[in-house]
């Protein structure tokens, strides 16, 4: 039996694309997707501003130790694993608009009292218009 290289390459590119639309399709295309770093009592960024009602993903790390993570009003109140440990994934829809501070909520050290930010939500009709 002769084998084709060709045709084995065309099937694991035809594979591999098929699996990268397949991850693509389970992420919703109007979530929003914000990576959080927690780190020497700050979060970056600070700020995170979104839409009412948008379906927000916050991909939390920590680059030292195990931090809280609670936004006031919007459900939200979580521990981030330390530094090495697993991206912590978040989904929630954005409450109405207004600003709903965030803070770390599990004691951190000497600075934990000034780790905080604030989600700002704007109403659907503040956004710029798209062409």
């Amino acid at each position: 039996m002769r084998k084709n290289p060709v045709g084995l390459s065309v099937f694991v590119i035809l594979l591999a694309l098929a699996c990268a639309a397949g991850a693509r399709a389970l992420q919703s295309p109007d979530r929003r997707v914000i990576p959080v770093t927690a780190e020497r009592f700050t979060f970056t960024p600070s700020e995170i501003a979104v839409t009412a009602g948008e379906e927000v993903e916050l991909r939390l790390t920590s680059d030292d130790t195990a931090h809280g993570f609670h936004i006031e009003g919007a459900d939200v109140n979580v521990t981030i694993p330390k530094r090495g440990g697993k991206e912590l994934v978040v989904v929630f829809k954005a409450p109405g608009p207004g600003r709903y501070p965030f803070e770390c909520n599990r004691m951190c050290g000497a600075g934990h009292d000034f780790m905080r930010g604030v989600l700002v939500v704007r109403a659907l009709t503040d956004q710029p218009a798209t062409r």
